[in-house]
């Protein structure tokens, strides 16, 4: 997929594509339409950097209680 984003409606903000597709990305993951994984993919950059851009941005994890359940879960089947 190609964006253009004509320079006039950017005005004087300063977006290069690697930031612009971070935050893209982080916009999906902020929306529920993808996972931490994909939005990581989408970004071009790791999980654990997906994670780690979403705390330097302050945005919370998607991570309700389903989640916390099902991990604890699995944490009790462990030896």
């Amino acid at each position: 997929m190609t964006l253009t984003i004509p320079t006039e409606r950017l005005g004087n903000v300063a977006l290069d594509e690697r930031d612009a597709v971070v935050d893209i990305a982080i916009g999906l993951y902020k929306r529920e339409t993808v996972s931490l994984g994909r939005a990581a993919e989408v970004a071009g950059i790791s999980s654990v950097e997906m994670l780690a851009e979403l705390g330097r941005r302050h945005i919370p994890i998607n991570y309700g209680v389903d989640e916390l359940r099902e991990d604890v879960a699995t944490f009790e089947k462990l030896p």
